[in-house]
């Protein structure tokens, strides 16, 4: 079996003119998005959001907290997570991170955002580079590839929420019409499962 690979390097999205923050010119959860940012970064994206590891302040920090994401337009992204939208449930992505960003600033904590930033690679004759990244389903599948690379890494807790595949269709389920039920039970409720 021959060896693939992709070579990554992740850089902290650029938040703030280096003059104006005293030369730290990382955004970090909650800043605003200064325009320079938002002109920057309008871009489609695979990101990941960081919880910096500080030793000193916590001696057990081994490993660091990440969420691994993909976006159409990050700007727009990084702003669902700022500000989620005030009718979505508590499993929503984006109220999911924001009320755990929220408590960990209040703890100290900073949380920054990457970006992935690749060479240029072919699977199967398909090309893959930084051009591409707008294509969806080449997004998703380097998200996918970033996520089971970083699970697969001592040095990542992963903040990215598990689906169970049985929940998820039961969800579906649960949100047919009862016409559409009884069609769904027609059609699958007379096959019988093959011994």
């Amino acid at each position: 079996m021959g060896t693939f690979r992709i070579t990554a390097v992740w850089r902290t999205a650029v938040g703030q003119d280096l003059a104006k923050n005293g030369g730290d010119s990382g955004y970090y959860f909650p800043q605003k998005m200064c325009p320079a940012f938002k002109e920057k970064y309008a871009v489609p994206a695979i990101y990941r959001w960081r919880v910096m590891r500080d030793t000193n302040r916590w001696p057990n920090d081994l490993v660091e907290k990440i969420y691994i994401g993909e976006a159409e337009e990050l700007t727009r992204r990084i702003h669902w997570v700022l500000k989620p939208h005030s009718a979505a449930k508590s499993t929503d992505t984006s109220k999911r991170l924001n009320a755990l960003f929220t408590n960990l600033v209040a703890q100290g904590r900073k949380i920054v955002i990457d970006v992935a930033d690749f060479d240029p690679f072919e699977i199967n004759g398909i090309r893959f580079d930084k051009r591409d990244i707008g294509d969806r389903f080449k997004r998703r599948m380097l998200e996918s590839y970033f996520l089971v690379e970083a699970e697969a890494s001592p040095n990542f807790d992963l903040l990215n929420a598990r689906i169970d595949p049985v929940d998820e269709v039961r969800q579906s389920l649960s949100r047919l019409t009862p016409r559409q039920a009884r069609e769904t039970a027609k059609l699958y409720g007379t096959r019988k499962a093959s011994k």
